[in-house]
């Protein structure tokens, strides 16, 4: 268990880039709707296109299989977000400001359909409070894997590094899978119960 948890040691700065990224993304998305709303909506399959694939899939589906279908969305984005690090951090990078966009996006829509954050909040949090630190950590991972590909540590070269960086990332998979797979419970048996409450 000691190497899993070592695995997530010297990621504070990129935890923080991360989360930026995402606030920046959600912000971009906010405003974005408020400003022009017939266009995002007119674009909505363009931009949320999986998640509503994932929404139809599931709906009338047994739990256990809308489970599984989120989790396996969710280990995607996921890997997506730590191994897409080698690509000079670019997707992981991108991956965080989109999520973040599609969130603010997510936000302005609830307004403007005239709910309350509170409703937003109820549909978002009981899942999400597991679901974003996860892809939060996993882009953290994949931005240092990039990072030390463009400039490597003093102490090691670019390949060592890259060695290193994705055997922790595999390492943290033993902590993050369960906890998406614990999110994909929650967002299939208890978000909607909490949505209704408003």
């Amino acid at each position: 268990m000691e190497p899993i948890l070592n695995s997530f040691k010297d990621k504070k700065g990129y935890i923080i880039f991360s989360i930026l990224l995402f606030a920046a993304g959600a912000v971009i998305g906010y405003f974005a709707f408020k400003q022009d709303p017939e266009f995002i909506l007119s674009n909505l399959n363009n931009l949320m296109g999986n998640i509503i694939n994932i929404g139809k899939q599931i709906m009338g589906k047994k739990k256990l299989y809308a489970i599984g279908l989120i989790f396996q969305n969710n280990v995607k984005a996921l890997l997506l977000m730590m191994f897409g690090g080698i690509f000079l951090g670019i997707i992981p990078l991108i991956g965080m400001i989109f999520n973040g966009l599609l969130i603010g996006i997510m936000l302005a829509m609830v307004f403007y359909e005239g709910k309350t954050l509170a409703f937003f909040l109820a549909t978002l949090l009981p899942h999400g409070i597991l679901e974003l630190p996860v892809i939060i950590l996993g882009a953290s991972f994949g931005l240092k894997t990039g990072f030390e590909i463009i400039i490597p540590n003093k102490n090691k070269n670019r390949m060592e590094n890259l060695k290193e960086n994705l055997t922790k990332s595999v390492l943290s998979m033993g902590v993050l899978v369960p906890l998406l797979y614990i999110a994909a419970v929650i967002e299939t048996l208890i978000t909607p119960y909490f949505a209704k409450l408003f």
